[in-house]
């Protein structure tokens, strides 16, 4: 198994804000580790959503920076913009 350290986009769509929140997992390879995260964003057992600030209205949660254990950056959502993050 392998760690990986995962950061989840939060963003709050009526309000205009994002926020990041980072959890830690444990999977075989990156594949088991995104079929982990797509399962548990569709089964609602995975809430980032719930380690920000709260805001009324509709929200979007992705995951958007995945690292290894030795720090390295092995997945980059292409859309994410760090500039946008209410928390940087």
């Amino acid at each position: 198994m392998e760690s990986f350290k995962v950061t989840w986009s939060v963003e709050y769509y009526d309000e205009d804000v994002l926020y990041t929140t980072s959890d830690e997992f444990q999977a075989e390879d990156l594949d088991d580790l995104f079929e982990i995260l797509n399962n548990g964003i569709q089964e609602g057992f995975l809430c980032p959503e719930n380690e920000v600030p709260f805001h009324d209205g509709d929200f979007n949660i992705e995951y958007v920076l995945i690292h290894d254990n030795q720090g390295e950056e092995v997945y980059r959502d292409e859309d994410f913009d760090e500039s946008r993050v209410a928390n940087a």
